[in-house]
């Protein structure tokens, strides 16, 4: 690069660290939630799922920030989605009651009952 006449190697070193993690967080949404399938004609159906996806994508990393124990907190938005919300259950009403059902083969049921318990102990102001 022609930038060390202007800059520290320091300097654009950390340039470009920034640039890279950038270029994660795009990658990152381009495979969670099909960022980059923008595939109609319609300049504003487009953009309606371009903004559906990035709301998407930060309600997920705030679901992840919030209420994720310490050691999952890494985790790339394809595996939350596989592992808390592409998940198959039933929703069955006894009484005035509603329950959530999840099939007792569920793998990661553990980790998907800790997730909403700490949702659930949020404390909103």
């Amino acid at each position: 690069t022609n930038l060390e006449i202007a800059f520290s190697p320091k300097d654009i070193v950390r340039a470009y660290q920034k640039r890279g993690t950038m270029e994660n967080y795009i990658k990152e949404v381009k495979n969670g939630f099909r960022f980059d399938q923008m595939n109609s004609h319609s300049f504003q159906v487009n953009e309606a799922k371009m903004m559906l996806s990035l709301l998407a994508y930060n309600l997920t990393n705030w679901l992840r920030t919030l209420s994720f124990p310490a050691e999952q907190k890494n985790m790339q938005i394809e595996t939350i989605r596989t592992r808390l919300i592409k998940v198959a259950s039933k929703v069955v009403k006894s009484g005035r009651s509603l329950f959530f059902k999840l099939s007792s083969s569920f793998v990661y049921q553990k980790f998907f009952w800790k997730v909403l318990s700490r949702i659930q102990n949020l404390q909103i102001e």
